[in-house]
């Protein structure tokens, strides 16, 4: 048994990983978080969603 994954799903995951990272990196500078400690726990907090997000996604 293989699993076979298309290249859209892939890159499905990819932009969906990256762009949650950016908005919340985004929304962390947003809400006075100027610490780059800070910022990059919005980010991580924003790939961890923006991966999941994926997921859900009808394929």
């Amino acid at each position: 048994m293989t699993l076979c994954i298309g290249v859209e799903v892939v890159f499905t995951y990819i932009t969906f990983t990256f762009v949650g990272g950016l908005s919340g990196a985004i929304i962390a500078f947003a809400l006075d978080m100027k610490s780059p400690k800070e910022i990059i726990q919005g980010a991580v907090g924003g790939i961890i969603a923006g991966f999941l997000m994926s997921l859900m996604l009808p394929q």
